[in-house]
Protein backbone atom coordinates (compact mmCIF):
# COMPACT_ATOMS: atom_id res chain seq x y z
CA UNK A 1 0.00 0.00 0.00
CA UNK A 2 3.18 2.44 1.11
CA UNK A 3 4.49 1.70 -2.26
CA UNK A 4 1.53 2.51 -4.54
CA UNK A 5 0.79 5.36 -3.07
CA UNK A 6 4.80 7.01 -3.15
CA UNK A 7 4.45 5.83 -6.96
CA UNK A 8 1.38 7.92 -7.08
CA UNK A 9 2.84 10.66 -5.95
CA UNK A 10 5.67 10.09 -8.20
CA UNK A 11 3.92 10.48 -11.39
CA UNK A 12 2.23 13.19 -9.97
CA UNK A 13 5.78 15.11 -9.08
CA UNK A 14 6.68 14.22 -12.88
CA UNK A 15 3.20 16.12 -14.36
CA UNK A 16 4.02 18.60 -12.29
CA UNK A 17 7.27 19.36 -13.41
CA UNK A 18 6.50 18.94 -17.17
CA UNK A 19 3.69 21.94 -16.29
CA UNK A 20 5.86 24.16 -14.99
CA UNK A 21 8.69 23.47 -17.42
CA UNK A 22 5.84 24.40 -20.13
CA UNK A 23 6.97 27.39 -21.97
CA UNK A 24 4.97 30.43 -23.60
CA UNK A 25 5.41 30.70 -27.22
CA UNK A 26 3.28 33.12 -28.88
CA UNK A 27 3.45 34.57 -32.71
CA UNK A 28 5.65 36.93 -33.21
CA UNK A 29 4.42 38.14 -36.79
CA UNK A 30 4.50 41.70 -37.07
CA UNK A 31 7.17 42.49 -34.36
CA UNK A 32 8.87 45.59 -35.16
CA UNK A 33 12.35 46.50 -33.14
CA UNK A 34 14.27 49.60 -33.50
CA UNK A 35 17.49 51.04 -31.89
CA UNK A 36 18.55 54.95 -31.73
CA UNK A 37 21.55 55.59 -30.04
CA UNK A 38 21.40 58.47 -27.32
CA UNK A 39 23.38 59.87 -24.90
CA UNK A 40 23.82 57.20 -21.94
CA UNK A 41 21.87 54.50 -23.90
CA UNK A 42 20.05 53.41 -26.54
CA UNK A 43 15.78 54.20 -27.04
CA UNK A 44 14.18 51.10 -28.48
CA UNK A 45 11.02 51.58 -30.39
CA UNK A 46 8.82 48.69 -31.02
CA UNK A 47 5.62 47.83 -32.12
CA UNK A 48 4.37 44.01 -30.48
CA UNK A 49 2.86 41.65 -32.55
CA UNK A 50 -1.42 41.55 -32.72
CA UNK A 51 -1.59 37.99 -30.35
CA UNK A 52 -4.05 38.48 -27.61
CA UNK A 53 -2.01 36.42 -25.57
CA UNK A 54 1.20 38.63 -24.71
CA UNK A 55 0.97 40.96 -22.45
CA UNK A 56 4.09 42.24 -21.98
CA UNK A 57 8.04 41.95 -23.50
CA UNK A 58 10.84 41.62 -20.72
CA UNK A 59 14.53 43.25 -21.90
CA UNK A 60 17.32 42.19 -19.99
CA UNK A 61 21.33 43.88 -20.72
CA UNK A 62 23.96 44.68 -18.37
CA UNK A 63 24.87 48.31 -17.72
CA UNK A 64 28.60 49.62 -17.76
CA UNK A 65 29.00 48.30 -14.36
CA UNK A 66 28.48 44.80 -15.83
CA UNK A 67 24.76 44.74 -13.36
CA UNK A 68 21.65 43.29 -14.73
CA UNK A 69 19.35 45.47 -15.52
CA UNK A 70 15.41 44.43 -16.30
CA UNK A 71 12.84 46.94 -18.19
CA UNK A 72 9.37 45.67 -19.27
CA UNK A 73 7.33 47.23 -21.54
CA UNK A 74 3.84 46.39 -22.93
CA UNK A 75 1.09 47.73 -25.39
CA UNK A 76 0.32 50.75 -23.51
CA UNK A 77 3.79 52.43 -25.03
CA UNK A 78 5.99 52.13 -28.08
CA UNK A 79 9.30 53.08 -26.80
CA UNK A 80 11.75 52.22 -24.24
CA UNK A 81 14.87 54.07 -23.02
CA UNK A 82 17.88 51.63 -22.29
CA UNK A 83 19.68 53.63 -19.60
CA UNK A 84 23.31 52.92 -17.79
CA UNK A 85 26.08 53.77 -19.61
CA UNK A 86 28.69 56.20 -19.67
CA UNK A 87 30.82 55.61 -22.95
CA UNK A 88 30.06 55.53 -26.08
CA UNK A 89 29.83 51.62 -26.92
CA UNK A 90 28.77 49.53 -30.06
CA UNK A 91 27.12 45.71 -30.26
CA UNK A 92 25.50 45.51 -26.41
CA UNK A 93 23.06 42.31 -26.56
CA UNK A 94 19.93 42.55 -25.19
CA UNK A 95 17.90 39.54 -24.50
CA UNK A 96 13.60 39.89 -25.26
CA UNK A 97 11.42 37.90 -23.69
CA UNK A 98 7.40 37.80 -24.17
CA UNK A 99 5.45 37.52 -20.89
CA UNK A 100 1.54 36.57 -20.65
CA UNK A 101 -1.18 37.19 -18.22
CA UNK A 102 -0.14 33.84 -16.04
CA UNK A 103 3.48 35.08 -16.19
CA UNK A 104 4.36 32.76 -17.94
CA UNK A 105 7.62 33.80 -20.27
CA UNK A 106 9.00 33.07 -23.41
CA UNK A 107 12.30 32.17 -25.01
CA UNK A 108 14.52 34.82 -25.29
CA UNK A 109 15.66 36.62 -28.86
CA UNK A 110 18.99 38.67 -28.71
CA UNK A 111 19.21 41.97 -30.01
CA UNK A 112 22.19 44.25 -30.27
CA UNK A 113 22.42 48.29 -29.42
CA UNK A 114 24.87 50.99 -29.24
CA UNK A 115 24.85 53.73 -27.52
CA UNK A 116 26.50 57.48 -27.22
CA UNK A 117 28.55 58.84 -24.53
CA UNK A 118 26.19 59.99 -21.66
CA UNK A 119 25.99 63.34 -20.38
CA UNK A 120 28.67 62.66 -17.30
CA UNK A 121 31.32 61.60 -19.70
CA UNK A 122 30.32 64.07 -22.98
CA UNK A 123 30.05 66.83 -19.77
CA UNK A 124 33.73 67.64 -20.43
CA UNK A 125 33.65 67.75 -24.72
CA UNK A 126 32.97 71.57 -24.75
CA UNK A 127 33.87 72.27 -21.36
CA UNK A 128 35.72 75.63 -21.02
CA UNK A 129 37.10 76.59 -17.42
CA UNK A 130 38.88 80.15 -17.53
CA UNK A 131 39.87 82.65 -15.48
CA UNK A 132 37.19 85.05 -14.24
CA UNK A 133 38.17 87.98 -11.51
CA UNK A 134 38.87 86.84 -8.33
CA UNK A 135 38.01 82.95 -9.43
CA UNK A 136 37.08 80.97 -11.92
CA UNK A 137 34.16 79.94 -14.81
CA UNK A 138 32.82 76.66 -15.67
CA UNK A 139 31.20 76.84 -19.08
CA UNK A 140 29.84 73.83 -20.36
CA UNK A 141 26.92 72.82 -22.99
CA UNK A 142 25.05 69.51 -23.06
CA UNK A 143 23.05 67.23 -25.31
CA UNK A 144 19.88 66.47 -25.62
CA UNK A 145 19.04 63.73 -22.82
CA UNK A 146 21.14 64.82 -19.58
CA UNK A 147 21.69 63.26 -16.25
CA UNK A 148 24.47 63.49 -13.60
CA UNK A 149 25.73 65.53 -11.60
CA UNK A 150 28.98 67.70 -11.64
CA UNK A 151 31.21 68.75 -8.82
CA UNK A 152 33.39 71.66 -8.65
CA UNK A 153 36.77 71.85 -6.56
CA UNK A 154 39.76 73.51 -6.67
CA UNK A 155 42.96 73.16 -4.65
CA UNK A 156 43.03 75.09 -1.79
CA UNK A 157 43.94 74.99 2.05
CA UNK A 158 41.53 72.92 4.40
CA UNK A 159 40.56 75.24 6.99
CA UNK A 160 40.54 72.72 9.62
CA UNK A 161 44.20 70.88 8.64
CA UNK A 162 45.72 73.87 7.23
CA UNK A 163 46.79 71.54 4.57
CA UNK A 164 46.17 71.68 0.82
CA UNK A 165 43.35 69.82 0.15
CA UNK A 166 40.10 70.18 -2.44
CA UNK A 167 37.82 72.92 -1.56
CA UNK A 168 34.02 71.85 -3.02
CA UNK A 169 32.79 74.77 -4.73
CA UNK A 170 29.63 73.91 -5.84
CA UNK A 171 27.35 70.41 -6.76
CA UNK A 172 24.73 70.90 -9.04
CA UNK A 173 22.58 68.54 -11.55
CA UNK A 174 23.96 68.71 -15.75
CA UNK A 175 20.90 70.78 -17.10
CA UNK A 176 19.41 70.75 -20.59
CA UNK A 177 20.82 73.97 -22.05
CA UNK A 178 24.10 74.41 -20.39
CA UNK A 179 25.52 77.00 -18.18
CA UNK A 180 28.08 79.64 -17.30
CA UNK A 181 28.84 79.08 -13.65
CA UNK A 182 31.18 82.07 -12.14
CA UNK A 183 32.43 80.87 -8.51
CA UNK A 184 34.34 83.60 -6.13
CA UNK A 185 37.11 82.42 -4.09
CA UNK A 186 37.44 83.27 -0.48
CA UNK A 187 40.88 82.14 -0.22
CA UNK A 188 43.16 84.47 -2.22
CA UNK A 189 45.37 82.61 -4.55
CA UNK A 190 47.49 83.88 -7.61
CA UNK A 191 46.82 80.76 -9.77
CA UNK A 192 44.19 77.81 -9.68
CA UNK A 193 43.95 74.39 -10.25
CA UNK A 194 40.45 72.88 -10.80
CA UNK A 195 39.18 69.57 -10.54
CA UNK A 196 35.90 68.89 -12.06
CA UNK A 197 34.10 65.43 -11.32
CA UNK A 198 31.15 63.99 -12.44
CA UNK A 199 28.97 61.10 -11.61
CA UNK A 200 25.79 59.27 -12.85
CA UNK A 201 22.71 59.78 -10.48
CA UNK A 202 23.39 56.27 -8.50
CA UNK A 203 26.49 58.26 -6.75
CA UNK A 204 29.25 56.75 -9.23
CA UNK A 205 32.22 58.46 -10.61
CA UNK A 206 31.98 59.03 -14.39
CA UNK A 207 34.84 60.93 -15.37
CA UNK A 208 37.12 63.64 -13.46
CA UNK A 209 39.49 66.38 -15.53
CA UNK A 210 42.38 68.29 -14.18
CA UNK A 211 42.96 71.82 -15.23
CA UNK A 212 45.96 73.76 -13.56
CA UNK A 213 47.64 77.12 -14.09
CA UNK A 214 43.64 79.08 -14.29
CA UNK A 215 44.91 82.63 -13.58
CA UNK A 216 42.86 83.67 -10.27
CA UNK A 217 42.98 87.59 -11.55
CA UNK A 218 43.02 89.03 -7.97
CA UNK A 219 41.50 92.46 -8.09
CA UNK A 220 41.69 95.84 -5.84
CA UNK A 221 40.58 99.03 -5.95
CA UNK A 222 42.52 101.71 -7.57
CA UNK A 223 42.88 104.89 -6.23
CA UNK A 224 41.19 107.66 -8.19
CA UNK A 225 40.73 111.76 -7.78
CA UNK A 226 38.87 114.42 -9.35
CA UNK A 227 42.31 115.00 -10.93
CA UNK A 228 42.26 112.04 -13.09
CA UNK A 229 38.66 112.66 -14.10
CA UNK A 230 38.04 114.46 -17.54
CA UNK A 231 34.36 114.82 -18.39
CA UNK A 232 35.35 117.82 -20.97
CA UNK A 233 33.20 120.26 -18.77
CA UNK A 234 30.02 118.26 -18.69
CA UNK A 235 29.87 118.63 -15.26
CA UNK A 236 27.31 120.96 -13.29
CA UNK A 237 29.25 122.59 -10.50
CA UNK A 238 27.64 124.15 -7.72
CA UNK A 239 28.67 124.85 -4.27
CA UNK A 240 25.06 125.56 -3.00
CA UNK A 241 23.72 121.96 -4.84
CA UNK A 242 26.60 120.13 -3.70
CA UNK A 243 27.38 118.78 -7.19
CA UNK A 244 30.80 118.19 -9.30
CA UNK A 245 33.21 116.06 -9.97
CA UNK A 246 34.66 115.34 -6.33
CA UNK A 247 32.02 113.97 -5.48
CA UNK A 248 32.24 110.85 -7.38
CA UNK A 249 35.62 109.71 -5.27
CA UNK A 250 34.72 111.55 -1.96
CA UNK A 251 33.99 107.81 -0.37
CA UNK A 252 30.58 109.15 0.26
CA UNK A 253 28.26 105.82 -1.10
CA UNK A 254 24.39 106.55 -0.26
CA UNK A 255 23.46 109.96 -0.40
CA UNK A 256 24.66 111.26 3.29
CA UNK A 257 24.96 114.99 2.66
CA UNK A 258 21.46 115.02 1.32
CA UNK A 259 19.86 113.08 3.65
CA UNK A 260 21.25 115.62 6.55
CA UNK A 261 20.73 118.30 4.54
CA UNK A 262 17.08 117.39 4.20
CA UNK A 263 16.64 117.21 7.88
CA UNK A 264 18.13 120.15 8.94
CA UNK A 265 16.06 122.46 6.30
CA UNK A 266 12.45 120.55 6.86
CA UNK A 267 13.51 118.45 10.43
CA UNK A 268 9.59 117.49 10.25
CA UNK A 269 8.40 116.71 7.09
CA UNK A 270 12.01 116.96 4.69
CA UNK A 271 10.17 117.19 1.88
CA UNK A 272 12.95 118.63 -0.61
CA UNK A 273 16.47 119.96 -0.17
CA UNK A 274 18.27 121.23 -3.69
CA UNK A 275 21.66 119.63 -1.54
CA UNK A 276 22.43 116.07 -3.51
CA UNK A 277 26.28 115.62 -2.79
CA UNK A 278 26.67 113.59 -5.92
CA UNK A 279 27.94 114.26 -9.92
CA UNK A 280 25.84 115.71 -12.29
CA UNK A 281 26.23 115.62 -16.40
CA UNK A 282 24.81 117.57 -19.15
CA UNK A 283 23.04 119.04 -21.46
CA UNK A 284 23.30 116.32 -24.32
CA UNK A 285 26.26 114.07 -22.30
CA UNK A 286 25.08 111.23 -23.99
CA UNK A 287 27.99 109.32 -26.51
CA UNK A 288 30.35 111.97 -24.46
CA UNK A 289 33.49 110.82 -23.69
CA UNK A 290 34.63 110.63 -20.26
CA UNK A 291 38.24 110.01 -19.66
CA UNK A 292 39.86 108.40 -16.41
CA UNK A 293 43.84 107.92 -16.28
CA UNK A 294 45.08 105.45 -14.02
CA UNK A 295 48.11 107.36 -14.19
CA UNK A 296 50.19 103.72 -15.06
CA UNK A 297 49.60 100.90 -17.22
CA UNK A 298 47.22 98.26 -15.10
CA UNK A 299 44.96 95.54 -16.28
CA UNK A 300 41.27 97.16 -16.02
CA UNK A 301 38.91 94.87 -13.74
CA UNK A 302 35.60 96.42 -13.61
CA UNK A 303 33.99 100.02 -12.81
CA UNK A 304 31.53 100.50 -9.72
CA UNK A 305 29.14 102.71 -10.43
CA UNK A 306 26.91 103.96 -7.18
CA UNK A 307 23.57 105.87 -6.80
CA UNK A 308 21.49 107.58 -4.05
CA UNK A 309 19.86 105.44 -1.31
CA UNK A 310 16.26 106.44 -1.42
CA UNK A 311 15.17 109.31 0.50
CA UNK A 312 11.90 110.87 1.41
CA UNK A 313 13.47 114.19 0.60
CA UNK A 314 11.49 115.26 -2.77
CA UNK A 315 14.11 115.70 -6.09
CA UNK A 316 14.41 119.26 -7.15
CA UNK A 317 12.42 121.58 -9.26
CA UNK A 318 12.68 125.05 -10.04
CA UNK A 319 13.78 127.50 -8.78
CA UNK A 320 15.99 125.05 -6.55
CA UNK A 321 19.42 125.11 -7.85
CA UNK A 322 19.89 122.47 -11.37
CA UNK A 323 15.61 122.35 -10.33
CA UNK A 324 15.65 122.69 -14.14
CA UNK A 325 17.28 119.35 -14.62
CA UNK A 326 15.85 117.25 -11.94
CA UNK A 327 12.61 118.51 -12.23
CA UNK A 328 11.69 116.57 -9.47
CA UNK A 329 13.08 113.02 -10.84
CA UNK A 330 15.86 111.34 -10.08
CA UNK A 331 15.74 107.50 -11.65
CA UNK A 332 15.79 108.86 -15.28
CA UNK A 333 19.20 110.29 -14.79
CA UNK A 334 21.09 107.09 -13.76
CA UNK A 335 22.70 105.39 -16.88
CA UNK A 336 21.43 101.88 -18.25
CA UNK A 337 23.59 101.49 -20.87
CA UNK A 338 27.29 102.83 -21.69
CA UNK A 339 30.86 101.54 -23.09
CA UNK A 340 34.03 101.09 -21.43
CA UNK A 341 37.12 101.24 -24.08
CA UNK A 342 40.96 101.34 -23.03
CA UNK A 343 44.08 103.13 -24.57
CA UNK A 344 47.93 102.08 -23.83
CA UNK A 345 49.16 105.97 -24.42
CA UNK A 346 46.72 107.89 -25.26
CA UNK A 347 44.21 110.60 -23.58
CA UNK A 348 42.57 111.75 -27.23
CA UNK A 349 39.01 110.75 -27.10
CA UNK A 350 39.45 110.36 -30.76
CA UNK A 351 42.24 108.46 -30.92
CA UNK A 352 41.64 105.67 -33.31
CA UNK A 353 43.91 103.63 -30.68
CA UNK A 354 40.72 102.58 -28.22
CA UNK A 355 39.97 99.46 -27.56
CA UNK A 356 36.39 98.14 -26.48
CA UNK A 357 36.55 96.30 -23.64
CA UNK A 358 32.70 96.19 -22.69
CA UNK A 359 29.50 97.85 -20.68
CA UNK A 360 26.58 98.08 -19.37
CA UNK A 361 23.17 97.55 -21.37
CA UNK A 362 19.98 97.36 -19.62
CA UNK A 363 16.53 97.75 -20.86
CA UNK A 364 15.67 101.73 -20.19
CA UNK A 365 11.80 100.93 -20.59
CA UNK A 366 9.40 101.99 -17.27
CA UNK A 367 7.98 97.74 -18.02
CA UNK A 368 11.23 96.68 -16.59
CA UNK A 369 11.60 98.65 -13.81
CA UNK A 370 12.18 95.39 -11.58
CA UNK A 371 15.44 94.64 -13.55
CA UNK A 372 17.29 97.85 -13.40
CA UNK A 373 20.47 97.61 -11.07
CA UNK A 374 19.08 101.23 -9.22
CA UNK A 375 15.43 99.72 -8.48
CA UNK A 376 15.81 100.27 -4.96
CA UNK A 377 16.48 104.22 -5.85
CA UNK A 378 13.16 104.13 -6.49
CA UNK A 379 11.75 102.64 -2.92
CA UNK A 380 10.71 105.45 -1.08
CA UNK A 381 9.59 102.44 1.82
CA UNK A 382 12.90 101.90 2.43
CA UNK A 383 14.22 105.12 3.14
CA UNK A 384 16.20 105.44 6.57
CA UNK A 385 15.12 107.58 9.24
CA UNK A 386 18.36 108.62 9.87
CA UNK A 387 22.21 109.05 9.59
CA UNK A 388 22.08 106.09 11.83
CA UNK A 389 19.97 103.98 9.87
CA UNK A 390 21.05 104.81 6.44
CA UNK A 391 24.80 103.62 7.83
CA UNK A 392 23.39 99.87 8.48
CA UNK A 393 21.80 99.82 4.35
CA UNK A 394 23.97 98.29 1.51
CA UNK A 395 24.69 101.06 -1.24
CA UNK A 396 23.15 100.54 -4.64
CA UNK A 397 25.99 99.87 -7.10
CA UNK A 398 26.32 97.94 -10.21
CA UNK A 399 29.91 96.78 -11.81
CA UNK A 400 30.87 97.28 -14.97
CA UNK A 401 32.84 94.05 -15.23
CA UNK A 402 35.79 94.07 -18.29
CA UNK A 403 37.43 91.17 -19.41
CA UNK A 404 40.07 88.81 -17.52
CA UNK A 405 43.02 88.95 -19.75
CA UNK A 406 46.53 90.38 -19.24
CA UNK A 407 46.20 93.41 -21.42
CA UNK A 408 47.24 96.72 -19.59
CA UNK A 409 45.83 100.63 -20.16
CA UNK A 410 47.01 103.63 -18.97
CA UNK A 411 43.42 105.33 -19.86
CA UNK A 412 39.71 104.50 -19.94
CA UNK A 413 37.48 105.86 -21.70
CA UNK A 414 33.34 105.63 -20.66
CA UNK A 415 30.69 107.00 -22.82
CA UNK A 416 27.04 106.65 -21.34
CA UNK A 417 24.42 106.05 -24.30
CA UNK A 418 20.85 106.25 -22.15
CA UNK A 419 20.06 106.32 -18.97
CA UNK A 420 16.45 104.67 -17.52
CA UNK A 421 12.96 106.32 -18.35
CA UNK A 422 10.89 107.18 -15.59
CA UNK A 423 8.77 104.57 -14.07
CA UNK A 424 5.71 106.81 -13.61
CA UNK A 425 2.70 105.91 -14.78
CA UNK A 426 2.72 109.27 -16.70
CA UNK A 427 5.29 108.25 -19.33
CA UNK A 428 6.55 111.87 -19.36
CA UNK A 429 10.39 112.26 -20.70
CA UNK A 430 11.97 114.53 -17.46
CA UNK A 431 15.42 114.17 -19.45
CA UNK A 432 14.85 115.66 -22.37
CA UNK A 433 18.06 117.15 -22.76
CA UNK A 434 19.95 114.04 -21.82
CA UNK A 435 21.80 114.79 -18.25
CA UNK A 436 23.02 111.72 -16.10
CA UNK A 437 24.17 111.57 -12.85
CA UNK A 438 26.53 109.21 -10.89
CA UNK A 439 26.77 109.11 -7.17
CA UNK A 440 30.10 107.81 -7.11
CA UNK A 441 32.92 105.92 -9.04
CA UNK A 442 35.34 103.63 -8.27
CA UNK A 443 37.71 101.64 -10.27
CA UNK A 444 38.72 98.25 -9.50
CA UNK A 445 42.53 96.94 -11.44
CA UNK A 446 44.49 93.60 -11.18
CA UNK A 447 46.68 93.35 -8.57
CA UNK A 448 50.37 93.22 -9.39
Amino acid sequence: MKNTIFLLLFVFGLFACDDDNTIFDPSVEGLEIKFTPVAGGAMMHYNLPNDSDIFAMNLRYRNWQGLEILKTCGYSGDSVLLDGFTRSQETIPVQISFVNNHNEESESREYQFSTLDSAPWSFFDDLVVRSSWNGFQVIYKSPSVVTGMVHVFYLGTNPLTQQEDTILMKSFPITQRGDTLSFIQKQERSSNTVIIRTEDFQGYRVRQEIYPDIDAFRAEQWPMTAENFNDYGLSKESRIAMTGVAYLFDGELKGLERLIASAYEDPLQRTGTEVYGTYLAGPHAYEKPIILDLREQKTPAWLRLYCLYPLRANHAVSPATWGDVWIGSYEDKVPCKLSVYGNKESSNPNSEEWVYLGGLNQDPRREAVLDRWSYLTTRLDLAPEDVNELATKDPIYVDVELPPVDDTYRYLKVIVHDTFDSSKESGINYNQQEYFTLHELEVYVKKN
